[in-house]
């Protein structure tokens, strides 16, 4: 669904297809938009894509500089010649931003055969993204735009851009691996408001230990928290690490399902009736540490209800995981998940509040843009 309602925006638009990706490949899915966007460019339509040259390793340069050719803007984001000559490899641009015209995409998608359908020789991962339209979309392309000036600046400078309060039922935000932890912030501050549920569904979770102990006293105060992660992981080391905690997680009372028919990529969460995060948020040390990331919040009951009823069906294709038949692990493997799982603490940074972050951005001339705060 969302690979159509991306290729019907792009055959439509007259303005503008912006792009920001972590990975493009010239394999089917790659060049099936490539040519999309060119016919769009005979249009005159501009069209840009910023891709992540450490996520986009794989694809030759070759590739883009024949969708160059063919009028495509396409900019490497932190080329790795600059890391050659002495540059920051990090933070990567891990965020997905998209804007077509007057509708904006948001989501863990990329362009890359893991995302075609089966049916289509693809690898049918299991993916959930946003489209929105409104206000909103304005800001996205800002933040496209900030990240697009700043792709090749030697000084390695990174940004966040929250729309704070500025739309009541709606917020856009993208964040660096520096303070504040705006996406992070803003989960743990709904888990310890949550009355009712705590659903996130997330392809490599293995929360900061901040998090982590938010969710176990949910749970241990009645609150019905549910995990879904993929059974068949393409990180490993991240399952191993999350391996080494489900005793303790099932302990404290979170549900944990693992999600059976094909990887899942998704990345999203449900909290009470009220609010729903769709985005690139990994939930784990890595994504504080090393990317960057965009995250739509969404606080209308209809789109909550509806991320509800998608985690429900994706819960019925999954196993639920019990602790009274954890299945045996050798001390081999017990050992290798309980060094994944240290790994990641020692990754975790340790941050200030937003308004504290904010105060020293606003001193070493950070760029926060918090709109209507």
């Amino acid at each position: 669904m969302v690979l159509e309602s991306l290729l019907d925006d792009i055959a439509r638009a007259r303005d503008r297809i912006w792009i920001s990706t972590y990975i493009y490949r010239n394999d089917r899915m790659g060049h099936r938009f490539a040519d999309a966007f060119a016919d769009a460019v005979r249009r005159g339509v501009d069209v840009r894509l910023l891709y992540d040259a450490l996520g986009s390793h794989a694809t030759p340069e070759a590739f883009f500089e024949d969708m160059r050719a063919r009028g495509i803007r396409a900019r490497a984001y932190r080329p790795l010649r600059t890391v050659l000559r002495g540059r920051a490899l990090f933070p990567r641009e891990h965020s997905r931003i998209v804007v077509i015209d007057g509708a904006g995409y948001v989501g863990g998608a990329a362009w890359a055969d893991e995302w075609l359908p089966r049916d289509q020789g693809g690898g049918g991962w299991h993916e959930v993204c946003s489209r929105v339209v409104g206000p909103c979309v304005t800001d996205m392309q800002r933040a496209f735009e900030c990240r697009w000036m700043l792709a090749d600046d030697p000084g390695g400078r990174s940004f966040d851009y929250w729309t704070g309060g500025v739309y009541d039922d709606v917020e856009f935000i993208t964040d660096a691996p520096k303070p504040p932890a705006v996406i992070y912030e803003r989960h743990l501050e709904r888990v310890r408001a949550a009355r009712r549920r705590i659903w996130i569904e997330n392809a490599y979770f293995c929360p900061p230990r901040g998090l982590e102990r938010e969710l176990m006293e949910a749970a241990r105060r009645g609150i019905d928290v549910k995990i879904i992660v993929p059974r068949d992981s393409d990180l490993p080391s991240i399952r191993h690490a999350s391996l080494a905690r489900y005793p303790s997680w099932l302990d404290s009372g979170i549900q944990i399902y693992e999600f059976l028919p094909s990887m899942l990529h998704s990345k999203f969460a449900v909290i009470d009736d009220d609010w729903a995060t769709v985005g690139t948020f990994n939930v784990n040390p890595t994504s504080l540490r090393w990317v960057s990331e965009a995250n739509l919040i969404v606080k209308q009951p209809a789109f909550v209800r509806d991320a509800a009823l998608l985690f429900e069906r994706d819960m019925a294709r999954s196993e639920a995981i019990c602790l009274s038949a954890l299945p045996e692990q050798s001390p081999l493997a017990r050992l290798r998940n309980a060094l994944w799982s240290l790994s990641l603490d020692l990754l975790e940074p340790r941050y200030a509040s937003v308004a504290a972050a904010r105060e020293l951005g606003d001193r070493e001339g950070g760029l926060l843009q918090a709109l209507g705060v």
